[in-house]
């Protein structure tokens, strides 16, 4: 991405696109993009064999779509360049013309070179004083110091201080400022902003840049060659700046109550204007490079007239700027294409970020220099001139309500047709998304995060949605499971919600107005059924998207969007959405707005919050800050397994079962089985991928070395280890009756145990059901003073022992619980134990530790293991492990009255562990 696209507006995910587009859609149909950002939607979709119809989101944008849909010929390209370069000026070319006027001598060798830049400096001691030149940067291809080429820095000699100090007086300059002058639109008669803006530039530099920007503008190229000089251009002129500070950092441009703000350093860079364009052509050859050399290479878009040629097939793209009249011509050609509208399926908004004064003035800034006047005057202008703008979210509730409602009725009313709104993470944004599509009357399906291209990316979330018309999923069928139309008033139409009574008939979603108790009660049953369906406690990023789907199911979200006073969703101010005047006024609305105490998104927002928080809802509990668990005890019977445990025997049914498996065939197919609630987190997914892989893996073919069989022996081969160390020890031993019938080297488990232990009453070594302690793995035991109860596991599937039976077990002073886990599961414990806020106040409560299968296998081979000599092997970082003093787990003081007999001292104590500990 170009760097001043990547300021003002970045792509969307592109893997994410492909994906939906390939999913949602069959080759030859075409593919809505509202708000794009470059023609990127669009070019995913030619690559793909669809057609696009791309709605830009400002001038900026529309001139990057041209690259991007239509990217030059690097020849073609090359050769453009350098006619700009040759072009006539004056008694010479552009670029000898610029470098007489950055012309300077080389010490070493006397001859004349160009300046590469000029560093000046305010004096310190004097702040009211003129800046004076303190540092030359040129090369010098003939002579050898430092090298042949190399960049050398000097102090600038008298010749190149006369050359700037008289640069002030230059003629050219002077012209060249009042051309470039008319390219800044203002809103005040009289107003110095064009001015201000062009000052951040030296005159020599001002001449320069308008030299190669005259012949740009005036020779005869194909658009794309041209679009690509513009934008190399764009990335000349802030470079070309004073706001380049030294030693290379460009600062940052603002713009309020019409008066350019931005901050000069001490020391800045005067830099040489045909370099710094050079730079910038080098930027976007690049760019195209990369273009060229993607999956799947650019294919040259067709550009057709309007959405019915697309419908044809006679062209391949529309790209229009996103200005209301775009935006009206949509209905009228929907009206045009009649049947041929079933070739609509997609559409895919990205949903406008929200202006802010930073934007703003690159926008204008940048429009104004690559686009001129024109271009500039379409963006919102008020919101420059005017007072400090602080846009409400509302705004983009109101920007995706019209845009989508105008491409409503190029979809069909069909169960495939999908739109989707991409929007931020950010809880305001995806509840601003969801607010705008209920107010265009489409149904919501789902929310969802995306995952970024690359890690660390911005994180997203996308709203799917359903046409307008069409029927809620999954929508009515026949017996035989064949889907039908939704009738007006029956089975599947869209306008129709349960009453609120408990026998009511259906009624039409705008038959009463929003009622916030009922929202609240909806916001809870959504919330319990989420929870239910996950099994786990889940944070407000991931109950919000099912707390909106319940809310639009149950037609509370509808009748809000529809009935919240359309002032308070209604501002115009992002770039592209108003023009001319329309947008000045606009911006002047959207500033009132800013100052209104309620907003649409922020109030209901607000409502969600308040009710998952409120004291008295006894069927939610915060169980951590942000983080919800089942409040009511029936609620949490009647929950499902956790989603964390079920993902974890889904990875390894499918690595065991599944056939060759890719790692992208891995993540379509866990994405097939986890859906609505039941998402998984995705660093929980690649941990518990990582955990199951084996070593021989690779991205494109995925092992694991866990067999059920060999799992189950070596299960039993500890348990049969563990008991046989607690005789060593002393202590009595405990086998779970299930266990007992294995067999072992020809013996069955339960033969490690005295007689008397087989029959040994467990009430008396610990508290809790006797059903529960009879299914513990392995207990050690001294009655009355202490109890060590071991679970061994192969896998990390931690419901079934910590949340199951030792819930039947209560917590005592001298019981310590041991989870007995394979090393190769020990990070998966650890990411399990750091997701889920249940199992880490279990862990504490129940004084659980961990210990892992090698270093009980060490332990047990001591030839005197004592309990003092097991500490050292405890924990998910064990002391054997990591150098550092261990936390004491416990202490034991025991004097054999026999060694011979092995019985232990009546005397016993237990220390243990901290609770902050005690995970790990």
């Amino acid at each position: 991405m170009l760097p001043v696209f990547e300021r003002l507006a970045p792509a969307p995910p592109a893997a994410f696109v492909a994906g939906r587009i390939e999913a949602l859609t069959a080759p030859g149909d075409v593919v809505v993009d509202l708000h794009g950002r470059g023609g990127w939607v669009a070019r995913a979709a030619i690559d793909r064999q669809r057609r696009a119809l791309s709605i830009e989101s400002s001038p900026l944008a529309r001139l990057l779509a041209e690259l991007v849909l239509r990217p030059p010929d690097l020849r073609h390209l090359d050769a453009a360049f350098a006619a700009v370069g040759t072009a006539p000026r004056g008694e010479s070319s552009v670029r000898a013309w610029i470098a007489d006027r950055w012309a300077t001598r080389c010490p070493t060798c006397e001859r004349l070179v160009t300046l590469d830049e000029l560093v000046w400096e305010q004096a310190p001691s004097e702040p009211d004083g003129l800046p004076e030149p303190v540092t030359r940067t040129f090369r010098c291809s003939v002579c050898r110091e430092p090298r042949p080429g190399g960049t050398r820095h000097l102090p600038p000699d008298d010749e190149d201080l006369a050359r700037a100090r008289s640069d002030r007086d230059d003629e050219d300059a002077a012209r060249a400022r009042e051309r470039l002058r008319e390219r800044f639109p203002v809103l005040e008669p009289g107003s110095g902003l064009a001015d201000e803006l062009l000052d951040i530039h030296s005159s020599r530099q001002l001449a320069g840049l308008a030299a190669i920007l005259e012949r740009i503008e005036s020779d005869l190229r194909a658009a794309p060659v041209e679009s690509a000089l513009r934008v190399a251009f764009l990335h000349a002129v802030l470079p070309a700046s004073r706001l380049n500070a030294y030693p290379g950092r460009v600062g940052s441009l603002r713009i309020a109550n019409g008066r350019a703000r931005y901050v000069l350093h001490d020391t800045w860079r005067e830099r040489n204007p045909w370099l710094a364009f050079e730079d910038g052509y080098r930027l976007v050859r690049s760019f195209l490079q990369r273009l060229e050399s993607a999956a799947l290479p650019p294919v040259q878009a067709r550009y057709a007239p309007d959405v019915r040629a697309l419908a044809d097939g006679s062209g391949s793209a529309v790209v229009r700027l996103g200005t209301p009249s775009a935006y009206r011509a949509l209905a009228d050609e929907a009206k045009e294409m009649g049947e041929r509208r079933d070739r609509v399926r997609l559409v895919i908004a990205t949903a406008p970020p929200r202006p802010s004064p930073e934007r703003l003035a690159l926008a204008y800034h940048a429009t104004a220099w690559a686009l001129g006047r024109e271009a500039a005057s379409l963006l919102p202008l008020e919101g420059l001139f005017g007072g400090s703008v602080r846009v409400p979210w509302s705004w983009q509730a109101g920007s995706l309500r019209r845009s989508l409602a105008a491409a409503g009725p190029l979809l069909p009313s069909r169960p495939d047709a999908r739109a989707l709104v991409l929007v931020d993470a950010a809880p305001e944004a995806v509840v601003a998304a969801a607010i705008g599509a209920a107010g265009a009357r489409y149904t919501l399906v789902d929310v969802r995060p995306v995952e970024p291209d690359a890690p660390g990316g911005p994180a997203h979330a996308v709203l799917e949605l359903a046409a307008p018309g069409s029927a809620r999923p999954p929508g009515p069928r026949t017996r035989a499971n064949v889907p039908l139309e939704p009738v007006a008033g029956g089975p599947g139409d869209p306008d129709l919600v349960p009453g609120s009574g408990l026998f009511s008939a259906p009624e039409p979603v705008e038959a009463r107005p929003f009622s916030a108790s009922e929202a609240e009660r909806a916001i809870t049953e959504a919330a319990v059924e989420a929870l239910r369906a996950r099994g786990e406690p889940a944070d407000e990023a991931t109950l919000l998207g099912e707390i909106l789907l319940g809310l639009d199911r149950a037609g509370h979200l509808r009748r809000y969007a529809l009935t919240t006073p359309a002032e308070r969703v209604e501002p115009e101010v992002a770039t592209g959405a108003a023009e001319g005047p329309d947008a000045a006024r606009a911006g002047a609305d959207a500033g009132h707005a800013a100052a209104r105490p309620s907003d649409a998104v922020e109030t209901l927002l607000a409502l969600v919050r308040a009710e998952l928080t409120r004291p008295t809802n006894r069927r939610l509990t915060q169980v951590a800050p942000g983080t919800w668990w089942l409040g009511d005890r029936s609620d949490r019977d009647e929950a499902a397994a956790p989603l964390a445990d079920r993902l974890e025997w889904a990875t390894y049914s499918l690595l065991s079962t599944g056939g060759p498996l890719s790692e992208r065939a891995f993540a379509d197919r866990i994405g097939s089985m986890f859906r609505g609630p039941d998402r998984p987190d995705p660093s929980l997914v690649a941990a518990t991928l990582a955990s199951y892989r084996s070593r021989a893996s690779t991205a494109e073919r995925l092992l694991t070395n866990d067999e059920l069989a060999a799992r189950t022996h070596e299960h039993a081969e500890l348990i049969a280890l563990l008991a046989e160390t607690g005789h060593r020890l002393g202590l009595g031993v405990w086998i779970a009756a299930r266990e007992q019938r294995r067999r072992i080297g020809g013996r069955e488990l339960g033969e490690w145990l005295e007689r008397e232990e087989r029959t040994a009453w467990l009430g008396g070594i610990a508290a809790g059901r006797t059903e529960a302690l009879e299914e513990v793995d392995v207990a050690w035991y001294a009655r009355g003073r202490l109890t060590f109860l071991f679970e061994v596991e192969w896998t990390a599937m931690l419901a079934e022992p910590l949340l199951g039976r030792h819930a039947l077990i209560p917590p005592a002073e001298r019981l310590v619980r041991f989870l007995v886990v394979p090393p190769e599961r020990a990070e998966l414990v650890r990411a399990k134990f750091d997701a889920s806020p249940l199992f880490r106040s279990v862990v504490e409560a129940q004084n659980w530790h961990v210990l892992k299968w090698n270093h009980l296998r060490t332990f047990a081979a001591l030839e005197a293991p004592t309990l003092e000599s097991l500490e050292p092997f405890v924990g998910l970082d064990p002391g054997v492990e990591r150098s550092g003093e261990q936390l004491p787990l416990f202490s034991l003081s025991t004097s054999a009255a026999d060694p011979a007999e092995g019985t232990a001292d009546p005397t016993v104590t237990i220390e243990t562990r901290s609770a902050e500990a005690s995970p790990g």
